[in-house]
C-alpha cells in the first residue's frame, strides 16, 4: 500500500481552519449544556471544559499565523481572556513573555497549564476581591528547555486541597509530565508555581 501524498500548505491551512471551526462548535455546545446544568459541580466542570477547549482553539488559530511556533505569542493571545476576567476587579496582570519556539503539543499543554493557574489565582487568591497582582513569566533556559512561572500576591491557598476538587489542577500534573516538566509550588507570600519543561520533545 502506497503512503498518502503529503498535504500542500493550502490543504493544511484548510484542515486547520475546519478543525478550528469544529473546536468552536464543541465549545458552543458545551457552553449550552453548562447553562442547562443544575448541579454546581457539573457547571464548574463544564466551564473548565469550555476554557480548555478555547485554549486548544487558540493553538490552532496560532498555527495559521506568521509565527505558529511562538509559545510566548500564544500566551499573549490568551492573556486577552485573563484581562477580561480582571475587568472591574483591582487585580494587575503582569506579563513577561519571551519568544519561545515549541512544538504544537507542547504549546497546547503549557497553555492549558498557564490558563488553569491564572484561573485558580483569580478564583482563590483574590476570592474576597482584594487588590493584588498576578504575574506570568515565560523564558527560554536553553535550546531544549523553558520555564513558565505563574505567581500571585493574594491570600494564598493550598494547591493540594484545591486540586482535589478541581478537574483542571488534577490534570495539570499529567500535562506537565507530557512535556517532561518539573513543577514546584511555593506558598510563602501568595502562591508561585514554577514549571520547567522541554520545548522540543516528541510527545
Amino acid at each position: 500500500m502506497s503512503e498518502a501524498e503529503p498535504l500542500s500548505e493550502r490543504q493544511q491551512s484548510e484542515v486547520r481552519h475546519r478543525f478550528a471551526n469544529a473546536i468552536q462548535l464543541i465549545s458552543a455546545l458545551t457552553r449550552m449544556r453548562m447553562q442547562r446544568a443544575q448541579d454546581e459541580t457539573a457547571k464548574r466542570q463544564f466551564n473548565w471544559l469550555v476554557d480548555a477547549t478555547g485554549v486548544i482553539g487558540l493553538v490552532q488559530q496560532r498555527q495559521l499565523s506568521a509565527h505558529p511556533d511562538d509559545l510566548g505569542g500564544l500566551l499573549r493571545d490568551l492573556s486577552v481572556q485573563w484581562r477580561r476576567r480582571c475587568t472591574g476587579r483591582p487585580i494587575q496582570l503582569d506579563l513577561a513573555l519571551d519568544p519561545v519556539m515549541a512544538r504544537e503539543h507542547v504549546m497546547s499543554a503549557v497553555a492549558v497549564i498557564a490558563n488553569e493557574l491564572v484561573t485558580n489565582a483569580l478564583t482563590h487568591a483574590f476570592a474576597d476581591d482584594r487588590a493584588g497582582r498576578i504575574g506570568v513569566t515565560l523564558r527560554g533556559l536553553d535550546e531544549d528547555k523553558a520555564e513558565l512561572v505563574v505567581s500571585d500576591d493574594g491570600r494564598g491557598y493550598d494547591p493540594a486541597a484545591v486540586g482535589q476538587a478541581s478537574l483542571g489542577l488534577w490534570l495539570v500534573k499529567g500535562l506537565a509530565q507530557q512535556v517532561r516538566g518539573t513543577m514546584t509550588t511555593t506558598t510563602d507570600t501568595g502562591v508561585t508555581v514554577r514549571l520547567e519543561f522541554a520545548i522540543q520533545n516528541e510527545g
